[in-house]
């Protein structure tokens, strides 16, 4: 599994937002989206195929993991798993920073 630097900065930026309120609930959320993602390594297709992000010869999905969607594109070739980015689902997905060209 490959984390893109979109998503490990997503990570961080969720922590440091939730941190301000309790550090030990921002934990837990990382914990939990982390150990969403980690289904992937077993289960790289089972995620719900993300039809707002067009890529040519990519196809993404996502998972949901509280208020997050965890979005990923999987090559079957080499049996990778790439994290793009980690989304708040309470926002509006046409404001989602992810470049799909990265």
């Amino acid at each position: 599994m490959i984390w893109s630097d979109t998503a490990l900065q997503d990570m961080e930026t969720i922590y440091d937002f939730l941190a301000q309120n309790s550090q030990p609930a921002a934990q837990r959320i990382i914990e939990t989206i982390l150990g969403r993602a980690k289904q992937l390594e077993s289960f790289p297709e089972s995620g719900v195929k993300q039809e707002i992000i067009k890529s040519a010869g990519k196809e993404y999905r996502y998972l949901v993991e509280a208020n997050y969607k965890i979005i990923y594109s999987y090559q079957t070739e080499t049996q990778t798993v790439h994290i793009a980015t980690i989304f708040d689902a309470r926002y509006n997905p046409e404001k989602c920073k992810y470049n799909s060209s990265s």
